[in-house]
């Protein structure tokens, strides 16, 4: 993954707060895949590691509006998934809404477009895959699975295509 970030993005500053999520996107998906938990221990500190490599990178590059684009996206992104955590207790974590404010931070540097891209993607991927259980028969319909692994991937395939652009 981070071969695949460092070939895409190249040598821009917004590099290394990719790069940082990236490998901390990869534990936090094993976990939630193992144990259906994703910890605050390491969603929580990624708010403001990305933030400030974010904020780094605005400043080396001289774009204090990709900056602030980030972080209204990972405030709007994580306030849209807690009120679908609201709405629906049981079927939303709270670790899956801790997790979308720094994925939404990092697909605003790109844009508004694949912030949206990259949900809808999470969402329609998550419900593929439980499709396919259910038709191999690998899951019942009350059978739950973990949306963080999917919010991962689908952030980083949306952003590997966005910033290719």
């Amino acid at each position: 993954m981070l071969g695949a970030i460092a070939y895409t993005v190249g040598p821009r500053p917004e590099l290394v707060a990719f790069a940082w999520l990236a490998v901390l996107c990869v534990a936090l998906a094993t976990i939630d895949l193992i144990v259906y938990r994703l910890p605050d221990r390491l969603t929580l500190p990624a708010y403001p590691v990305v933030t400030a490599l974010l904020a780094g990178a605005a400043l080396m590059s001289s774009e204090p509006d990709r900056f602030l684009r980030a972080v209204l996206a990972g405030i709007a992104l994580a306030a849209c998934y807690l009120v679908l955590a609201l709405i629906s207790p049981g079927n939303l974590g709270l670790g899956d809404v801790k997790l979308a404010g720094p994925l939404g931070m990092v697909l605003g540097w790109v844009g508004w477009g694949p912030v949206l891209l990259a949900t809808v993607f999470a969402f329609v991927l998550c419900g593929l895959v439980g499709a396919v259980l259910l038709v191999a028969r690998r899951a019942k319909a009350g059978t739950a699975l973990p949306l963080g692994p999917f919010m991962v991937y689908a952030t980083f395939v949306v952003l590997l295509i966005t910033v290719s652009e």
